[in-house]
Formats: C-alpha cells, structure tokens, sequence
C-alpha cells in the first residue's frame, strides 16, 4: 500500500511540474502567436519488451517545443551521468524520422525510490539534433521485460495552430529506422 500511495504522489507531482512549465511557458511566449499547450501524462506499466506507445501525435500540426519527463532506473542516479535504462523517448515525425532525445545529460539526480530517477529535457524543434518537423512523441521499450509502475512520462508541448502545420507527409506505418540507435 505504502508503495501505492507513493506513485501516486510521483505522478501528482510530476503533472504538477508539468503544470508550472506550460504556465511559465505560455506567460513567456504571449507575442500573439497562434499556439496550443497540450499537457499529458502516464504510467508505462505493462508496455512490451521493444513496443511502442505513441503517447503525443499532433498531426498535421507542429510542436515547436516541449518539456519531456520519465522516471526510470538507470545505473547511476547522479546528475548527468547515465542515460535511462529502459525508457527511450523519440521525437520527429512518425514514419520520417524519430530520433532518441534522453541520455545521460538529461538524468536529474533526483531518485527517492532505489531504481527509480527522474529525467528531463526540453526541445525546439529544428535544433540540438531534434527534426525541424516535430509531429509525434514517442515512448518505446527499450528494455529487456515489459515496464513497470516505476515508468513514468509527462509531456508538456507547445503545438502551432497557425497554418504551420507539418510537410504534408502523412504517417506511414511503422517505427523509423533511426529509432533503434
């Protein structure tokens, strides 16, 4: 039970955070742009050994940006010093191009649970290796046995509403070559 009540609490304050980062990004970004904040978050139990949970799809139109947080284990729970264990976090455009955004720099140090750490990364679109068109957030197991109440995602993203939406390109099936590095 105790352990329970504790996963609830990692969720409240994981969508709490999550909260505060589209206030604070939507007070910062109020220049009359024509933009949506989509807010989401999920426990990841029982997703497969290498499934894929296409957990944010904003087809046909663009995220410019998002915060990205998971929980999961890691070898290391110290500030930027190993990447995610299981939980790889993808983000492009389903079918084009999907590339993993979560790596040791975005390992927080924050763990209150043996096995358990906290990452985060914020992206923009077009920049730091991310895809200029950003579509879909993706979750994929990368681990060895399906996830556990341990895993966790939140996304809070910053969707264009304005006419800029993506290159036309529909989704075509399947999960795009560069999803496995």
């Amino acid at each position: 039970m105790k352990a329970r009540q504790y996963y609830v609490f990692l969720a409240v304050g994981v969508v709490l955070i999550a909260l505060a980062t589209v206030f604070l990004t939507k007070k910062a970004s109020a220049h009359g742009d024509e933009s949506q904040f989509v807010v989401a978050s999920s426990m990841l139990s029982g997703l497969g050994t290498g499934a894929v949970f296409p957990f944010i799809d904003t087809t046909p139109q663009t995220i410019s940006q998002a915060h990205i947080a998971i929980t999961d284990a890691t070898t290391d729970c110290s500030p930027g010093s190993a990447p995610p264990t299981n939980v790889k976090v993808l983000v492009g455009q389903a079918g084009m191009s999907l590339v993993p955004v979560m790596g040791a720099s975005t390992n927080t140090g924050i763990s209150t649970t043996p096995g358990q750490c906290v990452f985060h990364v914020t992206i923009h679109a077009g920049q730091g290796g991310v895809p200029s068109t950003v579509t879909d957030i993706v979750v994929l197991n990368a681990g060895s046995s399906p996830l556990s109440g341990v895993n966790t995602v939140t996304v809070s993203a910053t969707v264009r509403v304005d006419g800029s939406a993506s290159n036309g390109q529909p989704h075509s099936q399947g999960v795009s070559e560069s999803a496995g590095r």
